[in-house]
This record gives structure tokens, C-alpha cells and sequence, in this order.
């Protein structure tokens, strides 16, 4: 095992602005697990992680010892390369949550055939799905051969499931419009996806350069830049799905739609750097932040949780076959290696300037 760790920091009030640093990595002490980080996703959702940071907690999932940067979390696959913790082999391939690092060392507990949480007391606060690493080796829908699309789309797809799960048990608050923000996003149009089946019209909201890509996914019945929002048929019950954040742009659709707007459901930050407090110009319903995994505590707690995730798994690896369809795609998966790579991934997220036509996967170089 390597004496220094690699870490790609970011700078809290600059989320483009990252710092590769290395810190010691000590030998594992008993009951700990080393896990070395071998691919993870970029997305839009890992900029939201960090401007949520705060609000949230997830800048304490991963502590750096410092108030100027923090650890912008991602999902991925990573190996067991040092255990002293029964029941975690050396070798197992694991699913989980990190930091952009070359190694965690975790605390295992609730050790099983299907995985482990870590029980560090900083990670306590986060609910229970940031904790859990999935053990490949006793999951029925691992793929080795999808591990790049699992990556991408298995932490986004949870969100877009649970998110269009929720809006289904409130009946869609009565809308019967949806109109949602930064449709180009993996969030975004996988809730598109699941929507597909229900009885609303889907409206995509997206920048001019990302248009002709959101039309392609045939996923909206319309498509409009953000100068048109003015002009979208405001007499319908209306639910803003919100993954943009952007607050000048929730004014807007607040004041086009007014006493029409149903519920403005705050999914995502791609175009926000913080999380929203209260603005006393908005007209309308308050945003509520939609937090998948309180959904998911919520099945656990009426005992539905199973069922569920059956329900999700059958879903996902439709909505999966359907984004990699070798004929048509949805996207096409770009591999990127090295952290220093993967930096100038996370400006490009932080700057918009990212291709939505592509999905980033970092491989990091042993």
C-alpha cells in the first residue's frame, strides 16, 4: 500500500477551483477496511453535493482538516486492498460513495453477504444509502460490463426514480404540466423517462447549446430555451421540477405561472452555487428540496422498502438498456484518467460548460 494518498480537493467558494494534495495513509486498525478507488462518475449531481455542502453535510462525509476546501463526493467502484475487519476480503469489489482520493479507509460494520457501512461517527448524520458499499460480488444486477454506466446513471436514477415516486404519491400536487428545468441533465431526463407513463406533459427548460441534444432524446413533448419561458401556456396547473437551482430563473417561472404553479419540487443545483433561503420576491409555493434518501427512509420506515426496490431495480436496468442502446444512445461514455483529469472535469461542471451529450468517467492511474 502506498505511504501518501492523493487527494483532488475543491474550493468551497469557487467549485471549479480544485487542489491535488497528498496526505499519509496509515495502516488499517482493527475493524477497518481500505478501499482503493479505481472508476467514479462526474456529473452535474457532484456539483450539487458541493453547493449543498453545507446545507446538507455532505462536506463532513469526508473530512480534509481544512475550512477553504473540502471533498466533493462521487459514486463509484473501488477495490478492498487491506481489510482487518471479518467478512470484507481482500480483493471484493465494492459500489459505494467516496471522496475524489486514491484510497478511504472505512470503519466496517453491519457486515454482510451484500456489503457494509462505515461507521465512522462523521458519516453518522447522512442517511443511511451515502454510508452502504455494495459488495459486487453478492449483487444480483452487478454487471461487470455496465460498471461505467452504473456509475453514471445508478446514483442519478435512484434520484429520479424516488423524485417522480413522490410527486406520484401526491398526485402531482394536481398538475398537469411539469415543466422542468436543466432538462439536459442525467437527473433530469431520467425523471423524464419515469414520467413517461403518466398522465402529464412534460416541458423541457434548457440553455440554446444543449437544445439540439434534449430534442434528440425524444423524452419532452416540448422543448424551449430559457428565453421562452415567457411565453409557455401558463393557464394549466403547473409542477416545476427544478434541477437548474438558478434563483432568477425560479422568479421567472414563479411569475409566468403564478396562482397556476401547483409545487416547485428542488431536485438539483447544476446552475446554483448555494442552497436556497427564503426570497421574499418569489410569488407562488416556497421550493421544497426533494432528498431521495428521505424518501427511501420513509419506505423503510412503512415497511415498503422491498417492494420498492424491486419495483426500482426492473426499472433501472430497462432505463439503463435504453441510455446505452447500442443502436441509439442516449450519450456516449468518455473515460478520463487521472485525478488531474478529472479537475478539469469538475470546472468544466462548474462552469456549464460540460458536453450533455457525454457522461465523464475518471479511471485512476496505479
Amino acid at each position: 500500500m502506498s505511504e501518501l494518498n492523493r487527494r483532488l480537493m475543491t474550493r468551497k467558494s469557487d467549485l471549479g477551483e480544485t487542489l491535488l494534495a497528498s496526505i499519509a495513509s496509515p495502516e488499517p486498525a482493527e475493524g477497518e477496511v481500505v478501499l482503493a478507488l479505481d472508476r467514479f462518475s462526474l456529473t452535474t449531481n457532484n456539483i450539487s453535493y458541493a453547493a449543498y455542502g453545507e446545507a446538507i453535510g455532505y462536506w463532513r462525509a469526508f473530512p480534509t482538516g481544512r475550512d477553504d476546501y473540502g471533498l466533493m463526493p462521487v459514486w463509484g467502484f473501488a477495490d478492498v486492498v487491506a481489510s482487518r475487519a471479518p467478512g470484507v476480503e481482500i480483493g471484493a469489489r465494492v459500489f459505494g460513495f467516496f471522496p475524489m482520493a486514491d484510497r478511504l479507509t472505512v470503519q466496517a460494520e453491519k457486515i454482510s453477504r451484500g456489503g457494509f457501512a462505515d461507521a465512522a461517527p462523521w458519516r453518522k448524520p447522512l442517511p443511511d444509502i451515502y454510508n452502504r458499499y455494495v459488495l459486487c460480488a453478492g449483487d444480483a444486477n452487478y454487471d461487470a460490463a455496465l460498471e461505467n454506466a452504473e456509475a453514471l446513471f445508478r446514483p442519478l436514477f435512484i434520484t429520479s426514480y424516488t423524485a417522480v415516486d413522490f410527486l406520484r404519491e401526491h398526485a402531482f400536487f394536481g398538475a398537469k404540466q411539469v415543466v422542468v428545468s436543466s432538462a439536459s441533465s442525467k437527473t433530469a431526463y431520467g425523471a423524464a423517462w419515469c414520467l413517461s407513463r403518466e398522465d402529464v406533459t412534460l416541458v423541457a427548460l434548457t440553455g440554446n447549446r444543449n437544445r439540439a441534444f434534449v430534442e434528440s432524446l425524444q423524452a419532452y413533448q416540448g422543448v424551449h430555451s430559457y428565453d421562452d419561458i415567457e411565453i409557455l401556456p401558463s393557464a394549466v396547473p403547473t409542477l416545476y421540477l427544478d434541477l437548474a437551482g438558478d434563483p432568477v430563473l425560479r422568479r421567472r417561472v414563479h411569475a409566468h405561472f403564478g396562482a397556476n404553479l401547483t409545487y416547485d419540487c428542488l431536485v438539483g443545483s447544476t446552475q446554483g452555487d448555494a442552497f436556497p433561503g427564503d426570497d421574499p420576491d418569489l410569488i407562488g409555493p416556497r421550493p421544497e428540496f426533494f432528498f431521495a434518501a428521505t424518501c427511501l427512509d420513509a419506505h423503510r420506515e412503512r415497511g415498503t422498502l422491498r417492494a420498492f426496490y424491486e419495483r426500482f431495480f426492473a426499472d433501472q436496468r430497462a432505463f439503463f438498456e435504453r441510455v446505452v442502446d447500442p443502436v441509439s444512445p442516449w450519450i456516449r461514455i468518455v473515460e478520463h484518467q487521472g485525478l488531474q483529469k478529472a479537475a478539469e472535469v469538475v470546472r468544466a461542471l462548474a462552469n456549464g460548460q460540460s458536453d450533455a451529450a457525454e457522461g465523464a468517467v475518471v479511471r485512476l492511474i496505479r
